[in-house]
């Protein structure tokens, strides 16, 4: 174990921010209204960089940094570039070894003007070419301009934590680290996209390369963009794919699994406790958080700050006793607060920093958290990832009873059907023999589908061009798969797509909203790539999920918290939808206001209303999706007066 960390926190480049930029594609120069269009775009990403705000503008390219400063505060200053200006980088995120990496480029011969790890990209850019992406730890969203070989690279962290987002227009690609930023263009058009929406109704969010809008696209996980102005193209190509790569693995035992897992993420958490700023972590009482806790406690010489949700209108949700215990055990300084139905008044404004539909209710307890925090800390340590790595969720283990299921004689399977037809109590086994009879990729989006393929065709107007767009995402997905077993293409499903595209969005925008970075230990890409091809058996074993992360973890926590069922982040909202704001979604998805957007039928949603009950938690799902939807179509879509204000309480739509 390395020595504790020296005071609170250990100075090393770190900052978190807004990137935004464009170029002109076919070798216009700049024009005078150029630095007008960036500071527009750069406004609107106030919010993820309100410490400072940085321009470039030059022959046909323009680039922009809106700055949180997390280290060098005084010297971090973007876009920043090498010794003879001939590269520049507007940068968002950290680079955790850019200590390793600013040594060797100095052994080299480069001369560096600050401590910005910013800095260290464009010098390792000049070794490396595009290929300097390989060499770095973190997470990130960059721009890079090489002034003499004209060619402006994009380029977003393997696991995609820090989000990029880019469109063509007027004869310029655009990119920024919010489609906001993009909008913000004047006369960039605004369009939903039919087949986009048909995706959203499916997952509750957008996924893979798509938006809700015509023609922005997302960077993936792991992707560069290359516009190359000489050559005259521009190209998106994957920079990381280890799970293709053909390279024998040792045959590991479960031991020197656990202990490679302890290593590995003992390791990540280290060099994410680096900060000229105060930190901490979210503490939900499950494994993963206590862990990432457990983990800080051994590297700090001072409490770790730890923050966590109550939720006293559903006790049974409430996982507040589970984080006080961890937080005796490891000594922290605890921090809570009660998220309760008043919340959703701020759904408006919630979802405006999404720039999109998305209808995960934890982004309501998700933000409250973060404003919490951030009266504190300004970095905040985060669990996400370790479900995806390790098997975390429910399913996987309900997923191996139905591939049992699959495996009896089909007049056995028949006579169970019949049954399960007659008898209303045996839902759950109907449910069960359908998923059987589905690949592992279609039973990976029915685990978290809202409304499936027969309710949207039955809610939608008109038919979407590509009614199965989220169907195919998931079978296109699962042939990447690092194996063949059917729980290793559910847990890539997971890396790939939930993960990124629910998740991680979630947090990012939530804690940028307040401006606090999140830092994710279990996405460090050497865990990622061990838990890749470690034995599908040493995370679902039987009925215990992520059994090599318990192992790895348990020494270092109570005996209760590795023992405890797997419960997750949950959140009353059919609670919250039935009781607390339901005349506001009446009011929203009113017959008229459906009739008037013209997407669904006005029946089909007043059947939705009519059968949801107090227990009705499917009901609730949907109606929430309805409601975002509805929401994001006010705020974005709609123009004059029918455009909705983000900041107005749910309470006052009418």
């Amino acid at each position: 174990m390395l020595p504790p960390l020296v005071g609170r926190w250990v100075a090393i480049p770190k900052r978190m921010c807004g990137i935004c930029g464009f170029v002109y594609l076919h070798g216009a120069s700049s024009s005078t209204g150029d630095r007008s269009v960036l500071e527009q775009m750069a406004d609107s990403l106030h919010h993820r960089g309100p410490d400072e705000t940085g321009h470039m503008v030059r022959d046909g390219v323009a680039l922009a940094n809106t700055r949180l400063a997390i280290i060098d505060v005084a010297d971090g200053h973007q876009p920043v570039h090498n010794e003879d200006g001939s590269v520049h980088v507007v940068f968002n995120g950290e680079i955790y070894n850019q200590g390793a990496l600013r040594a060797d480029l100095a052994g080299r011969g480069h001369r560096f003007s600050s401590q910005a790890d910013t800095e260290v990209l464009a010098h390792l850019y000049e070794e490396e070419g595009v290929d300097f992406l390989h060499q770095l730890n973190g997470m990130f969203a960059i721009a890079l301009w090489d002034e003499r070989g004209r060619r402006l690279l994009l380029a977003r962290d393997r696991l995609g934590i820090k989000p990029l987002f880019y469109t063509e227009h007027e004869g310029r690609l655009f990119f920024a680290s919010e489609i906001k930023a993009l909008l913000a263009v004047p006369g960039m058009g605004v369009e939903a996209d039919p087949a986009a929406v048909d995706q959203y109704l499916a997952l509750r969010y957008s996924s893979g390369s798509s938006t809700l809008l015509k023609g922005v696209h997302k960077l993936l996980p792991g992707q560069r963009l290359v516009v190359d102005l000489a050559a005259g193209t521009w190209t998106a190509e994957n920079y990381w794919e280890p799970w293709k790569s053909n390279a024998a693995r040792p045959t590991q035992s479960l031991d020197e699994a656990v202990g490679r897992v302890r290593e590995l993420l003992d390791d990540a958490v280290r060099l994410r406790l680096m900060s000229d700023v105060p930190f901490g972590a979210f503490l939900s009482g499950g494994l993963d958080s206590s862990g990432i806790v457990a983990l800080m406690a051994q590297h700090m010489d001072e409490p770790v700050e730890t923050f966590s949700i109550r939720f006293s209108e559903e006790p049974r949700l409430d996982e507040g006793a589970h984080a006080q215990l961890v937080s005796r055990h490891c000594g922290t300084r605890h921090h809570e607060v009660d998220c309760t139905a008043d919340r959703v008044e701020l759904l408006p404004r919630l979802l405006s920093h999404f720039d999109e539909p998305f209808a995960d209710p934890i982004i309501v307890p998700t933000h409250q958290v973060a404003a919490s925090a951030r009266e504190h800390v300004k970095v905040i340590l985060t669990g996400e990832g370790a479900d995806e790595l390790f098997g975390g969720y429910t399913r996987f283990v309900n997923d191996a009873q139905i591939r049992r299921l699959a495996r009896l004689p089909g007049f056995v399977r028949s006579a169970l059907g019949a049954l399960a037809r007659r008898v209303p109590s045996a839902e759950p086994l109907q449910r069960a023999l359908v998923l059987a009879d589905q690949p592992a990729s279609r039973r990976a989006l029915t685990w978290i589908e809202a409304f499936d393929d027969g309710e949207r065709r039955s809610l939608s107007v008109h038919q979407p061009a590509i009614a199965d767009g989220a169907e195919r995402l998931y079978a296109d997905c699962a042939l990447d798969a690092p194996g063949s077993h059917p729980l290793e293409q559910l847990l890539f499903c997971e890396l790939r797509l939930r993960l990124p595209d629910c998740m991680l969005t979630r947090t990012d925008r939530m804690t940028m909203a307040v401006s606090l970075e999140g830092r994710t230990p279990f996405l460090d890409h050497r865990l990622v790539e061990e838990a890749l091809w470690m034995p599908h058996r040493f995370k679902v074993n039987g009925r215990s999920e992520k059994d090599v992360l318990k192992r790895a973890l348990a020494p270092l926590l109570p005996p209760q918290i590795p023992q405890r069922k797997k419960q997750g982040l949950a959140v009353p909202f059919a609670l919250w939808t039935r009781h607390g704001v339901e005349s506001s979604i009446r009011r929203v998805l009113s017959p008229q206001s459906v009739r008037r957007r013209g997407l669904f039928h006005p029946s089909y949603v007043a059947s939705l209303l009519d059968r949801w009950g107090p227990h009705a938690a499917r009901h609730s799902q949907l109606i929430w999706s309805l409601l975002c939807l509805e929401l994001w179509f006010r705020m974005y879509v709609d123009t004059g007066a029918d455009r909705l204000d983000p900041s107005t309480p749910l309470s006052e739509v009418s």
